[in-house]
């Protein structure tokens, strides 16, 4: 009996190596899903690399992509402005670790974040899963458990497709890429008026999120963001959290767990040492100053918006980013 658990146990473990030397002879190979993310996060820090500093650095995922009016920045803080803004779902250590390099002394550096992104348990997306087989070094930069949970949840199909990698003469198309980014890296063509009948089918789709029951279940992400803090502080930049947009659901407001999420965040983000600066419900709008997602605006609705940040960070966003700092 022994010898035959020890024979089944063999056999699996021979097949489990088999399976990730199989999985990880693709890695690193380009994917059709990221191609846009990559060109938009290229061109992106190319904008940024032509800025004299100091700056105005937008840190986030596609709502500051969609929500930041650069231009606005720029007229009231007299600094040049780009927008970093690409896609949340590749996670937070991707996110920081494409931004940090352009930061740099006297930037300030504005992070909008998703709220997912303030939870290291957030539900692992299909784009992570393509963006860390496509980039290896994602899994380093992963809490261990999500990287062993993009791995298990990396299927055949995309192992197939990663040794396949691009498809002969592919293109970025569609809505999102550089062709639709300006010259600051926010998105165009985003007006009301120009937003069709699948992109309000699918916006009006979604159902409420429920950040507060996972922010509950998961853990918050002080030490990526703490780390990211002081990397950012001893290059003498500074950086200012911020809610971001989001379509406003009465669950948000009437469910104790999801409104004590909105109503806490911004002293668990302090309690960290962060500076944060706004109140998410302050920034939650009706669904038709949205684009195609719940947390993408429409140009109309992104003045409105940029013009609330202004606002919230009043005349001397650096001197009093500096301030809160100075103890640390």
């Amino acid at each position: 009996m022994l010898r035959f658990l020890a024979g089944v146990l063999a056999g699996g473990l021979t097949i489990l190596c088999l399976w990730l030397v199989f999985w990880a002879g693709q890695l690193g190979r380009p994917h059709p899903n990221n191609a846009w993310i990559e060109q938009a996060i290229s061109y992106k820090q190319t904008i940024a690399k032509a800025l004299d500093s100091p700056k105005i650095v937008v840190v986030a995922g596609s709502s500051a992509m969609f929500g930041i009016e650069s231009e606005a920045l720029e007229a009231a803080y007299r600094r040049p402005v780009v927008n970093l803004g690409v896609n949340a779902g590749i996670s937070l250590p991707a996110i920081l670790a494409s931004a940090e390099p352009i930061i740099q002394s006297g930037d300030l550096v504005l992070l909008p974040l998703e709220y997912p992104l303030y939870n290291q348990d957030e539900p692992i997306s299909s784009s992570l899963i393509h963006w860390a087989n496509s980039h290896p070094e994602t899994f380093i930069q992963l809490p261990l458990k999500r990287a062993l949970g993009v791995i298990a949840k990396t299927s055949l199909t995309r192992i197939l497709e990663g040794y396949r990698g691009m498809p002969e003469g592919f293109t970025v198309s569609g809505d999102y890429g550089p062709h639709n980014l300006d010259s600051h890296g926010d998105q165009i063509h985003t007006a009301r008026s120009l937003r069709e009948a699948r992109h309000w089918d699918f916006l009006t789709s979604l159902p409420p999120e429920t950040y507060g029951e996972a922010a509950r279940q998961g853990h918050f992400a002080e030490a990526p963001l703490s780390a990211f803090r002081d990397r950012l502080l001893s290059k003498g930049a500074c950086p200012i959290f911020m809610p971001p947009p989001l379509l406003y659901q009465s669950v948000y407001t009437e469910s104790p767990i999801e409104a004590r999420f909105y109503a806490s965040l911004a002293n668990r983000v302090k309690a960290a040492g962060l500076l944060w600066i706004g109140s998410p419900i302050d920034v939650m709008y009706e669904a038709d100053d949205f684009f195609d997602t719940n947390f993408h605006l429409v140009d109309e609705a992104r003045h409105r918006y940029t013009r609330q940040l202004i606002t919230w960070l009043g005349e001397q966003p650096m001197t009093q980013c500096q301030s809160h700092y100075q103890h640390l």
